[in-house]
């Protein structure tokens, strides 16, 4: 028990920390089911928070710990279990952060660079050893540091193991520090590129002002899509038209859903509506819908980015540096704070994870349900059939005869073949 704490917020302490590192671990299981299982998970944002899952669970599997890792230290200063958790509290705590980071980079390099997913894939291995590497070097070097006055690094820390009070700077310094330069980092990025997207969307809606070029971008959180719509005004000839152009590019990444086109529209002087003008209109209506959508999903999702992060890191971090200003004095609210937000960093990921790829999401209960119910069907004893699908119900009696009842299972392959074509298609 920490010597610091009574009996009763030791056990609150401990309670809550394995509770949020449960829920957390819940929330990883379903983001590495989901991506190894579908293809349609395997976006590049997602596949990022895919590798910041792997540091969560692992992070998590120290805070389940929690408490033990102390006791074990008090009855042994170099307790291997109070050791293996602090070097997992080390390495992959705050390379959750630097994830965060590198998703933010993804971002900035979509909206100003037009990096494509097979662009951004080659990025990954980078990502993978700066992220993890960088924090495996000092999370490995403090096993073995001890001195006579401040003993070891990794020892009781009120919450679990971790660096001590007596090493508090290093805390700071390589901890708490690179998160909060990251955070400061993603906010930069993030208000950069959506100021980008909201210019190009007001761009779009002063349409009928002659402009040189518009770059549509989609939502880079949940697609990758980018829209070149190029605008000129000609005295003569009198014609408008609207004439996509290929854009080239890199052959697509099968599950990243990516796509690229360049639209570009010439208008010259007016004259009476015609079918054609009338389809420029509504695909500059359709276009504009798209911009206002991807527009407010990326600030729905930057901030829930960010949101999410300030909850992380601020009770944390106010009790880190109050014990580096305070050593002696224990505050349990702040440890208590720190102990349940910490542990609940793959329940987050999980939230965003599940944001960005709603559709997808949308699409897999889907075709849950239409397993269900076509299961319902097959067991039917009376054989009856109710089949619950796309909104299509259909009910039989049982007193079918055989040709009725084989002209019946027609129907249901049929309506299972045609909600398989809409999936695909959507």
């Amino acid at each position: 028990m920490s010597a610091s704490l009574t009996a009763s917020q030791t056990r609150a302490l401990e309670v809550t920390e394995r509770v949020g590192s449960v829920i957390s671990l819940v929330g990883c299981t379903w983001i590495f089911s989901t991506f190894l299982g579908s293809c349609r998970f395997r976006k590049p944002i997602n596949r990022l928070i895919f590798y910041a899952a792997l540091g969560n669970a692992f992070c998590n599997i120290a805070t389940l710990i929690s408490q033990d890792g102390i006791r074990a230290a008090e009855k042994s200063p170099n307790s291997p279990l109070c050791q293996f958790q602090a070097f997992l509290i080390q390495m992959f705590l705050p390379a959750d952060a630097m994830w965060n980071l590198s998703m933010a980079i993804n971002v900035y390099l979509t909206v100003f660079r037009r990096y494509n997913p097979a662009q951004l894939r080659k990025l990954e291995p980078i990502y993978l050893l700066i992220n993890y590497g960088i924090t495996f070097v000092p999370a490995l070097a403090y096993i073995f540091i001890s001195t006579s006055d401040r003993h070891r690094v990794y020892g009781p820390a009120i919450t679990w193991c971790s660096i001590t009070s007596a090493w508090g700077f290093l805390r700071i310094a390589l901890c708490y520090g690179p998160a909060w330069v990251s955070i400061l980092l993603i906010f930069v990025i993030y208000v950069w590129a959506g100021i980008e997207i909201f210019e190009k969307r007001r761009q779009l809606r002063a349409f009928k002002r002659p402009v040189s070029e518009v770059t549509i971008i989609a939502n880079p959180f949940t697609s990758y899509v980018t829209t070149e719509v190029e605008i000129t005004s000609e005295a003569n000839p009198n014609t408008t038209r609207l004439s996509p152009q290929p854009y080239n590019l890199e052959e697509d990444v099968p599950g990243y859903g990516f796509s690229a086109y360049v639209v570009k529209v010439e208008r010259g002087q007016q004259r009476p509506e015609s079918p054609l003008v009338l389809s420029i209109h509504s695909r500059q209506q359709n276009i504009s819908m798209d911009v206002n959508t991807a527009a407010w999903g990326y600030l729905k999702c930057a901030m829930l980015f960010f949101v999410s992060l300030l909850i992380t890191w601020v009770p944390s971090s106010a009790n880190r540096v109050h014990s580096l200003i305070y050593p002696n004095e224990v505050i349990f609210s702040y440890n208590y704070a720190g102990g349940l937000v910490l542990p609940l960093m793959g329940f987050w990921n999980a939230v965003i994870y599940t944001t960005t790829s709603w559709e997808a999401v949308k699409s897999l209960f889907a075709g849950i349900r239409s397993r269900m119910a076509q299961r319902e069907y097959n067991g039917s004893p009376d054989g009856c059939v109710l089949v619950k699908n796309m909104g299509i119900e259909m009910g039989r009696p049982a007193s079918l005869s055989s040709h009725e009842r084989d002209n019946n299972l027609t129907d249901v392959a049929r309506v299972s073949f045609t909600d398989s074509m809409k999936r695909l298609a959507g």
